[in-house]
């Protein structure tokens, strides 16, 4: 009882902060949050991931705060630092004439191979929701082609682009 107060106080907090004239992020605000096939840490940690991809310090504070498993926090925010980087590097690889897209980035990118301590498929999932903000078509592809073929379904799959887009929303609305 006491996570679902804890959950349910930021997430209150949060909604009441959005203006009334975009009701309808905060209605998909709780419902990306409290309805998500994905379960409550894992749905935290895309919208971390997200928030952090949006630049917007106000809601990775307000998300962070309210991540319980530290672990999947530091995850979070570490897909999301380096889709920072990637969601950069590959669309600037599509932009140029060149063969840049067959050599290697040489970015140091350790932290993809040990998940930033968590699952592969959890550090998968945070990955895709900070590249759908990045707006990186590669990333996207290949983090959603990672989780389909891990066994994610369609509604899974669906619940992390709905985080995304939500939250990157409520970056827009939040000082």
């Amino acid at each position: 009882m006491k996570v679902l107060q804890i959950m349910s106080n930021w997430l209150d907090a949060l909604k009441d902060s959005i203006p009334d004239y975009a009701k309808d992020i905060k209605l998909n605000l709780d419902s990306i949050i409290k309805q998500s096939t994905l379960d409550q840490e894992q749905t935290k940690g895309c919208a971390l991931a997200c928030a952090f991809a949006t630049n917007n310090k106000n809601l990775v504070a307000i998300i962070s705060n309210a991540m319980l498993d530290e672990t999947e926090k530091t995850a979070a925010l570490t897909a999301a630092a380096l889709m920072a980087q990637n969601n950069t590097w590959y669309p600037y690889t599509e932009m140029v004439e060149g063969n840049l897209k067959g050599i290697s980035p040489q970015l140091r990118m350790n932290a993809i191979a040990t998940h930033g301590g968590t699952t592969k498929l959890k550090f998968e999932s945070y990955s895709l929701a900070a590249s759908i903000i990045g707006k990186c078509e590669a990333c996207v592809k290949s983090h959603f082609n990672t989780l389909k073929n891990e066994g994610y379904t369609t509604e899974n799959l669906r619940d992390i682009g709905r985080i995304a887009a939500t939250i990157a929303a409520v970056a827009k609305l939040l000082p």
